[in-house]
């Protein structure tokens, strides 16, 4: 890889994130991990790009994405509704006998989940993104807007790897809740690394269209022995 090219690393640490697969109607799911899709929507959030813009299907084919559950967190789903008319507990209606139906909606949603994202591109496009999210044009949320990030998204701007597998296997963990569990650390952490020849999918590829379809992308999952922590522990700092 030329020197040209430069890896953006990103942490996503919060009580609650999502990362819808299927999410178009009423059921909001979730995948286990930050879908390419949500993170190229979050960088066009800082960038200042308004949905159903172009660019972000440029930026999607522009960069290669590779994530590292640090901590896969709990799901949790939240049964929500969406007003409309309803029946009450008392047996009364609540809302105008005109109104449509009340919606039940139910989300999904990872608790105390961590996650390394690495974003392989041109250098000028990573450094760009980088000063964008560090003051973002929007806000920029966890798959969505009532999932806060606990700490700046925004992690490194590096050179220092030869490839996405390079960050993934000897990048330090860190997972800014871990002191207080009481659990041992991991032996290993699941990554799912795009490669165009991966011998896995994931329909997560954004597409700029009115009914948000994706595109199909190729990856490689796989297991990456714990690189140690920032802080020494447990095979020390790179």
């Amino acid at each position: 890889m030329g020197s040209h090219h430069a890896f953006l690393l990103l942490r996503f640490e919060g009580p609650l994130q999502s990362w819808g697969i299927r999410s178009r109607w009423d059921v909001r799911d979730s995948a286990d991990e930050p879908t390419k899709s949500a993170v190229i929507g979050m960088l066009g959030a800082a960038l200042g790009y308004p949905m159903y813009d172009p660019r972000l299907e440029q930026l999607d084919d522009e960069l290669m994405m590779a994530v590292r559950i640090e901590n896969p967190g709990t799901p949790m789903v939240d049964f929500h509704t969406i007003s409309g008319r309803m029946q009450t507990a008392s047996g009364a209606w609540r809302g105008s006998a005109d109104a449509p139906s009340t919606i039940i909606s139910p989300r999904t949603y990872l608790q105390d989940a961590a996650f390394l994202v690495a974003l392989q591109g041109e250098i000028a496009l990573m450094s760009r993104c980088a000063e964008a999210l560090q003051a973002p044009f929007w806000p920029v949320f966890l798959g969505r807007k009532a999932c806060i990030p606990t700490r700046p998204v925004f992690d490194a701007l590096s050179e220092a790897y030869a490839s996405l597998r390079d960050v993934m296997e000897q990048r330090p963990w860190r997972w800014d809740a871990h002191q207080h569990v009481t659990r041992p650390l991991p032996e290993k952490l699941k990554c799912i690394i795009e490669d165009p020849q991966g011998s896995s999918t994931r329909y997560d590829r954004i597409r700029v269209n009115p009914a948000r379809m994706y595109a199909w992308r190729r990856v490689d999952v796989d297991l990456v022995d714990f690189p140690g922590t920032d802080d020494g522990e447990m095979g020390g700092v790179m």
